[in-house]
C-alpha cells in the first residue's frame, strides 16, 4: 500500500504534529510500507530537511499568507504520487483543501488527524480565521473523510461536541525508543517543562506553582523551554523578574541530542496545559525514565494508574501541590516512578503496535471506498 501524509509544517518549530508525522513515518518504512511525505515549504526547511533523512519529503512552496499556507502546487504533487490512501495531519490550512480536491478529483480516500484542533480551547484561538476555513473547506474535508482518527477518548468525544458524524478511531500517538545512559547517575533537581510556549500551555500557572516552592527547595530549580508563539516567552519572563523568583527560566528550544540529554537530566516533567490532545514530551519524558506532573487538560489519567506521575486538575494550586509531594519523595521513590513509566511507554505506545492498528484502519478505509 502507497500512503502519503500531508501535514503544514515540516519544521521543529511545529513541535509534536511534526514530530508525530516523522515517526510515524519511519516506523512505517521499517515495517515495509511505501510513505512519502507532502508538506510545506517553510523558511528554516533548506536548514533541517537532514532530519528527515530516510522519509521521502515534498515540500510545497506557498504563495501568499505562511499561516494559511496556499500551495497550488500540493494538489499537483499528490496526484503525481498517486497514493493509495491519504493521512492529512492537522486542520485549518490549504493542506486540508488540496487533500479534499485530490479526493474530489482521483476518488482516492483519505484520514483525517485533528491533533487536538478540535478541543473547546483550541477553537478559541483565531476564531475568525478557522470561521473562514470552515466555510471554504475544512467542513467538506470533515464530510468526504473516510475516517477521523483521535489519539484518546477525550478526544473523539471533542468530534461529537463539534458535531462530526464520521466513523471514528482512537489509536494513541507512539513513541521512540529513548535512553540517556549519562543521566543515570545524575542528582535530577529540575521541574521541566518542554515544548511550545503558546498560552494553552498555561505555562503562567506553573511559574505561579513555582512561586509557592522556590524557597521551601532552595536545590531545585524550574526551566521552561521551547519556541515561543504570540510574544509568550516575553510574558513569562516579566511574570518571573515581577514575582522575584530566582531559579526560574524560560529557555529557548533545543532539538535532537541536546534535547534528550535536557529531559532525561530532569526529576520531574511539568505539564500545567489547558488543553493537549496526546502531550507527546509527556510520552518521550516517561520513556526517558523521568516521572511527570500532567493537568487533566492532557489525556494522561495513567500517570496515576501506572504509579509514575501525578494528574492534577487545572491550575496553579493543584500543580503546586503535586510538585511539592513528588520533590519531597526521596531520590529513588523517584527514580522507581519514572522506571514504571518508561516500561508503560514500551508496553502500550510502541510505535509497531500504532503502525499495525493503522495499517488496519488504512485497508478498511481503501475498501470501503471501493
Amino acid at each position: 500500500m502507497k500512503v502519503v501524509h500531508v501535514t503544514s509544517h515540516l519544521i521543529r518549530k511545529a513541535a509534536g504534529v511534526r514530530e508525530v508525522v516523522l515517526e510515524l513515518s519511519r516506523a512505517q518504512i521499517a515495517l515495509g510500507i511505501d510513505v512519502s511525505v507532502v508538506g510545506l515549504d517553510d523558511q528554516g526547511w533548506i536548514y533541517e530537511k537532514d532530519d528527515w533523512s530516510g522519509v521521502p519529503v515534498h515540500a510545497c512552496s506557498v504563495l501568499g499568507s505562511k499561516s494559511f499556507g496556499y500551495s497550488p502546487e500540493m494538489l499537483k504533487t499528490l496526484k503525481k504520487i498517486k497514493p493509495d490512501i491519504v493521512h492529512l495531519h492537522g486542520l485549518w490550512m490549504h493542506p486540508g483543501r488540496s487533500v479534499l480536491r485530490w479526493h474530489l478529483e482521483t476518488g482516492g480516500p483519505y484520514i483525517v488527524s485533528p491533533h487536538g484542533m478540535l478541543s473547546n480551547v483550541a477553537l478559541s484561538y483565531s476564531p475568525v480565521k478557522k470561521k473562514i476555513a470552515s466555510l471554504l473547506f475544512q467542513n467538506k474535508v470533515f464530510d468526504h473523510a473516510g475516517l477521523v482518527h483521535a489519539t484518546c477518548i477525550a478526544e473523539k468525544n471533542e468530534f461529537l461536541r463539534y458535531g462530526l458524524s464520521n466513523q471514528s478511531v482512537v489509536i494513541p500517538n507512539g513513541i521512540s525508543e529513548m535512553n540517556n545512559k549519562d543521566s543515570e547517575n545524575s542528582v535530577k533537581r529540575t521541574i521541566l517543562s518542554l515544548g511550545r510556549i503558546h498560552k494553552k500551555k498555561a505555562l503562567d500557572q506553573l511559574i505561579q506553582a513555582w512561586n509557592t516552592l522556590e524557597n521551601k527547595f532552595p536545590d531545585w530549580n524550574l526551566e521552561v523551554v521551547g519556541p515561543d508563539e504570540e510574544g509568550e516567552s516575553l510574558r513569562l519572563k516579566e511574570l518571573i523578574e515581577e514575582l522575584g523568583l530566582q531559579r526560574a527560566k524560560v529557555r529557548v528550544p533545543v532539538y535532537g541530542e541536546e534535547k534528550i540529554k535536557l529531559m532525561a537530566n530532569a526529576g520531574i516533567f511539568a505539564l500545567p496545559t489547558k488543553s493537549e490532545n496526546f502531550a507527546l514530551t509527556v510520552a518521550e519524558s516517561l520513556m526517558l525514565c523521568v516521572p511527570v506532573v500532567s493537568s487533566k487538560g492532557a489525556p494522561w489519567e495513567g500517570l496515576e494508574v501506572e504509579r509514575c506521575g501525578r494528574w492534577v486538575e487545572f491550575g496553579w494550586r493543584p500543580m503546586a501541590i503535586a510538585l511539592e509531594e513528588m520533590m519531597l519523595l526521596s531520590d529513588d521513590e523517584r527514580i522507581a516512578m519514572g522506571r514504571r513509566g518508561r516500561i508503560w511507554m514500551q508496553r502500550e505506545f510502541s510505535w509497531n503496535s500504532i503502525v499495525r492498528r493503522l495499517s488496519d484502519v488504512y485497508s478498511d478505509t481503501v475498501i470501503n471506498n471501493e
